[in-house]
C-alpha cells in the first residue's frame, strides 16, 4: 500500500501494486538486404518496465493489456504503458 500526501486531508492510499513487468518487444533485424538463408534468430528482445499496475476494468486500464503507470496520485496517473497480454513473460510484485 502506498501513501500519497502528507497532511491528514490529502493523505489517501492506493491499493495499486508496484510491479516489474518483463515483456517481449518488437525489434528489427540488421539494416540492409539480408540473404534469408543466412538469417539467424537471436531470440526475443526482452524489456523491463516498472510501475503501478492498474487491474483490467479499473480506470486507466486497457482491455487485453497489462497497464502500468509511472506515477499515481489519488485518481490521477502519468506515463502509462499498455503491454499486450500475449507479450508479457513475467510480472513480479515489488510491493
Amino acid at each position: 500500500m502506498v501513501h500519497v500526501g502528507t497532511s491528514a486531508q490529502t493523505n489517501k492510499t492506493t491499493n495499486h501494486s508496484f510491479v516489474l513487468v518483463r515483456w517481449a518487444d518488437t525489434h528489427m533485424s540488421e539494416g540492409g538486404w539480408l540473404d534469408l538463408d543466412n538469417y539467424e534468430d537471436d531470440g526475443e528482445c526482452i524489456v523491463e518496465t516498472a510501475g503501478f499496475l492498474i487491474p483490467v476494468g479499473e480506470p486507466g486500464s486497457k482491455d487485453g493489456h497489462v497497464s502500468v503507470w509511472q506515477s499515481v496520485c489519488k485518481n490521477e496517473a502519468i506515463h502509462g504503458t499498455h503491454i499486450p497480454v500475449a507479450m508479457v513473460r513475467d510480472i513480479k510484485i515489488i510491493s
